[in-house]
């Protein structure tokens, strides 16, 4: 059973926020240090403008939603989170942070029209939540048996005019985002950032961007950052560290300095990938 009271209110960089009170990283981030993998939020910083259309997958309780929505504005910030707790707690936080630019569903983006399984999850005992993902509903045990069905639809049904960058984080769901963007992709020609650490779909994932014109970057982003909000000097985490791609549209002839570009034909993983 999942607990009663298993949300915190924290004090955070960005404003107040709800997090989940077992949370074993992002909440846990939020707690100690008032943030949470700011070193994802300074390269955001640095690409989003004023303005710009914004959609990000795998939204989870909002701990980058707020700053992102902040620095699109009056831009729109489109925002998916499929997992029902994640998403309560992410509204909560939009609205006690007074954005008013989000649009927020609480679906999984995929590469086409449905619907998945998200595991039922015990909010009341220690985990990770923000590694939580869907599945294809044909591979459940028959709808609501073994966890709770949500819908599932590709990013280019929403027709989107413009977007500027497309923030993608569904643990090992990230190819399948992407295929359901390719029209808006096209179209729109966004700067990607999308999590690559799951060794079962780098090689996949790597391999599609590039036939999409993309130029690749490794971007490694430590949970820990000596210049933490709550100046707190001990990383409790041990150096783990987000691995992300930042993907920047090859006609911009942008070059980044500080990051490890990407060979699509001789490329290696900068950390131990999961899985």
């Amino acid at each position: 059973m999942t607990a009663l009271f298993d949300s915190v209110l924290l004090a955070t960089r960005h404003g107040p926020m709800w997090g989940l009170r077992t949370d074993a990283y992002i909440t846990r981030c939020l707690e100690v240090y008032g943030e949470y993998c700011e070193a994802e939020a300074d390269v955001f910083r640095q690409l989003i403008k004023p303005g710009m259309t914004v959609v990000e997958a795998g939204a989870n309780i909002g701990a980058h939603t707020v700053m992102l929505a902040r620095a699109c504005a009056p831009g729109r910030l489109i925002a998916f989170e499929p997992q029902q707790r994640a998403f309560q707690l992410l509204c909560a936080n939009l609205t006690m942070n007074e954005i008013a630019n989000v649009t927020a569903y609480p679906e999984a983006l995929g590469p086409s029209a449905g619907v998945v399984e998200m595991p039922e999850v015990d909010y009341g005992a220690a985990g990770n939540f923000g590694s939580v993902s869907p599945r294809p509903a044909e591979a459940a045990g028959g709808p609501w048996r073994e966890g709770r069905m949500v819908r599932q639809r590709p990013l280019d049904a929403l027709e989107l005019p413009d977007c500027g960058m497309l923030k993608v984080d569904v643990e090992g769901w990230e190819v399948g985002v992407l295929r359901g963007a390719m029209a808006t992709i096209a179209r729109c020609r966004p700067i990607l950032y999308v999590e690559n650490d799951r060794a079962a779909h780098q090689a996949e994932l790597i391999a599609l961007i590039d036939a999409l014109g993309y130029v690749q970057y490794w971007h490694i982003a430590p949970l820990f950052s000596p210049t933490n909000f709550n100046e707190v000097g001990d990383d409790i985490f041990n150096a783990v560290s987000s691995m992300n791609m930042l993907c920047v549209p090859a006609e911009r002839n942008l070059t980044v300095t500080d990051m490890e570009r990407i060979d699509p034909q001789n490329w290696r993983s900068p950390l131990t990938p999961i899985g």
